[in-house]
């Protein structure tokens, strides 16, 4: 009778001791997380890290990329303000054919404006401002306020997008003036350092016709020669110069 007693008990209290052990098993899984668990195994969210990281990375270059970008797009800016402001001085015939076709003492006097002078920029203005300034006077034919424009310019931006072109302009005037030793200089310095500028042909068209005018009609012929197999306005004018005097 005892035994068959003790049989019963045991059999009623085996679902509460069930009931035990699953909460006993479940519990340092809770106990351990906190929070409900993301489910992914320790190799998945290694992955993902890592393509996170890949991101940022990605992002870090292509904003590197658009900050190159845009300092290009800032230098073709220039660059073709600087061509229009050319061109229109071209058509409009300002001071290109000036210094090609008369000497300094063919042309009036004019009263240099203090106003205008480049020196009297503020340090923070642009280098098209300052270039602009110096051209300006050029253009006006004051030829000794460009120079020290010119000059300036070069002195605040030796690498300048304007700088070659501040060269070629401080030969021509130095051509004007027949101090053809100084615009050799001049012109050599742009074709050495500024190789790939606008101006290149320009300033060989130039150079060549400085060694003509020192005496120097092998370099001349040579430079000219080279300057006319091009497909430039350069090259025009120079095979016109060999052809009137070689």
């Amino acid at each position: 009778m005892l035994k068959n007693l003790l049989a019963v008990v045991v059999i009623a209290a085996a679902p509460v001791l069930q009931a035990q052990v699953r909460v006993v098993e479940s519990s340092p899984q809770s106990t351990r997380s906190g929070v409900a668990q993301s489910g992914l195994p320790a190799s998945a969210e290694t992955d993902v890290y890592s393509q996170i990281r890949a991101l940022q990375d990605e992002v870090t270059l292509l904003r590197g990329l658009l900050e190159e970008q845009t300092y290009e797009l800032k230098q073709l800016k220039q660059l073709q303000l600087d061509n229009y402001m050319d061109l229109d001085r071209r058509l409009s015939g300002g001071v290109r054919p000036v210094i090609d076709d008369a000497s300094v003492d063919d042309l009036p006097p004019v009263a240099t404006t203090a106003a205008s002078s480049v020196s009297n920029l503020p340090d923070s203005a642009s280098e098209s401002d300052v270039y602009k300034a110096a051209y300006d006077l050029l253009n006006q034919k004051d030829f000794d306020g460009a120079v020290a424009a010119f000059n300036e310019h070069l002195n605040r931006f030796p690498r300048g997008v304007f700088a070659s072109n501040s060269h070629y302009w401080l030969g021509k005037v130095a051509m004007l003036k027949k101090d053809y030793p100084q615009a050799k200089s001049w012109f050599t310095e742009l074709i050495a350092n500024f190789p790939s500028a606008a101006k290149v042909p320009d300033a060989q068209l130039d150079l060549g016709k400085v060694y003509f005018l020192m005496g120097e009609k092998a370099k001349a012929k040579s430079l000219l020669s080279e300057v006319a197999a091009g497909s430039t306005d350069a090259a025009r004018l120079a095979q016109k110069f060999l052809s009137d005097n070689f």
